[in-house]
């Protein structure tokens, strides 16, 4: 086996007596990605506390979290999943290889042919973590996505559509993009702000 994981016969193949853990896998590979949508919606749509008028209300959401905040960490987070995307898409130009399905491995999952680093699924929820640890007060909830995200990891390598190298680019990329967002996060809550009022503004006119 060597770093990239370009050796791994045994590994894509040794796949045939575990048919449960395999499903975890393949809903991990190819679902958990979207449960960050669903958090960004529900970030946007929380209800400061005292605005029982709101058109929107989700149950559950914890007392420290109000509207505008809670939209402005969507956006946020948002913002950093966009950058971490456009610096992934810069390291494939320098660096790029086939994935493991297109050179002959008896993987679980197939996909279009494409070059597989980095990894664009582990990209994106791995820049969905980093934001949290920042924005939140409550570390559990960054721990939790951090676990999530790497099972997403594992699970591409698992069914077969990346290489490990694919997996650490893509937390490289998704650090940088944070790193980068962070360094201009004014402006970025600034760009919130804007959201937040032409939200605003929308709901007025159409209520």
């Amino acid at each position: 086996m060597t770093v990239s994981g370009h050796y791994l016969p045994q590994f894509y193949t040794g796949h045939a007596g575990t048919p449960f853990l395999n499903e975890i896998m393949i809903f991990a590979a190819e679902k958990l990605i979207y449960l960050i949508p669903v958090a960004l919606l529900y970030l946007w749509l929380t209800v400061e506390e005292g605005q029982s008028n709101s058109g929107f209300r989700i149950p559950f959401v914890p007392s420290w979290l109000t509207a505008e905040n809670g939209k402005s960490k969507s956006v946020f987070i948002f913002v950093t999943i966009v950058a971490s995307l456009a610096v992934s898409f810069v390291l494939g130009q320098f660096y790029a290889h086939p994935a493991p399905y297109m050179v002959g491995y008896d993987t679980l999952l197939t996909d279009a042919p494409e070059y597989s680093f980095p990894s664009t699924h582990t990209t994106v929820v791995f820049a969905f973590v980093w934001p949290l640890f920042y924005l939140l007060d409550r570390w559990r909830y960054g721990l939790v996505a951090l676990v999530l995200a790497a099972l997403v990891g594992i699970s591409r390598v698992y069914v077969g559509v990346h290489y490990p190298i694919d997996i650490v680019g893509a937390i490289g990329a998704s650090l940088l993009g944070f790193v980068l967002v962070y360094a201009v996060r004014s402006p970025v809550m600034a760009f919130a702000s804007q959201c937040i009022r032409i939200e605003r503004y929308v709901a007025q006119k159409v209520v």
